[in-house]
């Protein structure tokens, strides 16, 4: 167990070096993507400050409470620039036979394959995240002790999860509809739910971003744990559901993979 492991970090090492060597030779292209995205934040947070100058709440989220959302839905984000951009190409390349070194198996092919292309703007992109995120969580006075900062990580670490769950299974229907780009239409279609709170949305719609497609991981969950808006009781069952949906997920994604056929085959 402790050897895999090490070979699974030596692995995300030795990505996070070929990432930065890629971008020491694009620094106009590193530069253009921290602030296209720093843009983006901009835009999401002027956006609910100006709402919040008219109304005290939204669906019963104050301004301070949308802050934090706010910060998780960009931590959340960040995460997924760094590590999972491969997500968006899985499509394409499972059409075109490029997935034949996978069956070499160094290691676990979610990870050989989904966090080969690191971005190092993108780490950027998480500190800025991160302090928002922190700024916001502070200065409306939910972290009251030393003991929410596993709170912190908690949340951090299940958006994160996460991020990884749905990405891995919403590449699983490529496997049984080659070519339909299925699973970058559902990423952006994620992407857009994720932004808002599930509280917005009718009640059988937010069931199904909590429990069946588990976008609520992204930014709702995450958040409202750290607002204190759900019981201990649910966080902690919620939190045993997404890490059994998570290895259910892992499984079932190399079972899929014996659908695929080489490039050589």
């Amino acid at each position: 167990m402790k050897e895999r492991f090490s070979q699974h970090l030596g692995i995300l090492g030795e990505y996070a070096r070929a990432g930065f060597a890629r971008r020491a030779e694009f620094r106009l292209e590193f530069v253009n993507q921290v602030v296209m995205d720093c843009i983006f934040y901009l835009v999401h947070i002027l956006t609910f400050e100006f709402l919040y100058n008219s109304v005290d709440s939204i669906q019963g989220w104050s301004r301070s409470d949308m802050r934090v959302f706010l910060g998780m839905v960009f931590v959340s984000d960040a995460f997924h620039m760094i590590w999972l951009g491969a997500a968006w190409f899985f499509g394409a390349e499972l059409k075109d036979g490029k997935l034949d070194t996978l069956r070499l198996r160094p290691a676990h092919p979610v990870i050989v394959y989904f966090f080969q292309r690191f971005s190092p703007e993108a780490c950027l992109n998480m500190v800025i995240a991160v302090g928002y995120l922190s700024w916001a969580w502070v200065q409306g006075g939910y972290a009251t002790d030393p003991l929410t900062a596993a709170l912190f990580l908690w949340a951090l670490a299940l958006t994160w999860l996460g991020r990884i769950m749905l990405a891995v299974l919403f590449s699983m229907l490529e496997f049984r509809f080659v070519n339909s780009d299925l699973s970058r239409l559902f990423l952006l279609l994620s992407t857009e739910a994720a932004d808002r709170p599930i509280d917005v949305y009718p009640r059988r719609m937010a069931q199904f971003l909590l429990w069946l497609v588990p976008v609520a991981t992204w930014s709702w969950f995450p958040a409202a744990l750290l607002l204190g808006r759900i019981e201990p009781g649910f966080a902690a069952l919620y939190t045993l559901f997404v890490l059994a949906f998570s290895w259910w997920t892992l499984r079932a994604w190399r079972r899929s993979f014996r659908h695929y056929e080489s490039a050589l085959s």
